[in-house]
């Protein structure tokens, strides 16, 4: 069963990687609201409505999705820092990257990431990658 009304903050600094992951959601949750932003420090900017984003009024999105490879700050340095902010830390994040690298797996889970999945190289496993994160979420 897919949650409605569901809202993502996807983080990723390839406007492609957008565009697929809007779709894959879209495609399994239409009621899903999705925001993006391409680095960790816009991700920060969107949720304290600071920036680009303060006369926006942008609401807590129940899951970020973010790339571990990010200018500005990474998506270690995001996960850290939600999980570290107390009004933050209660929002999942899923990591979707190209590394498969088992240390940056476990840097990620040890850092508060709810799940790590590697990027797919076929649009049928990313939708099934979203369909998985959005059965983990209760809102």
């Amino acid at each position: 069963m897919v949650n409605k009304d569901l809202i993502f903050l996807v983080a990723d600094d390839d406007p492609d990687e957008h565009y697929l992951i809007h779709t894959a959601i879209q495609e399994i949750n239409d009621s899903a609201e999705i925001h993006s932003v391409f680095t960790g420090f816009q991700l920060f900017e969107f949720l304290f409505n600071k920036g680009m984003y303060e006369n926006l009024d942008t609401p807590m999105p129940h899951v970020i999705i973010v790339d571990i490879n990010m200018p500005i700050l990474n998506g270690f340095d995001v996960i850290k820092t939600v999980k570290e902010t107390e009004q933050l830390n209660d929002i999942l994040i899923y990591v979707l990257t190209t590394s498969d690298r088992e240390e940056d797996k476990v840097k990620a889970l040890s850092l508060g990431a709810n799940g790590y999945y590697t990027k797919p190289n076929n649009f049928d496993k990313l939708k099934d990658i979203m369909k998985e994160i959005q059965s983990k979420i209760k809102k």
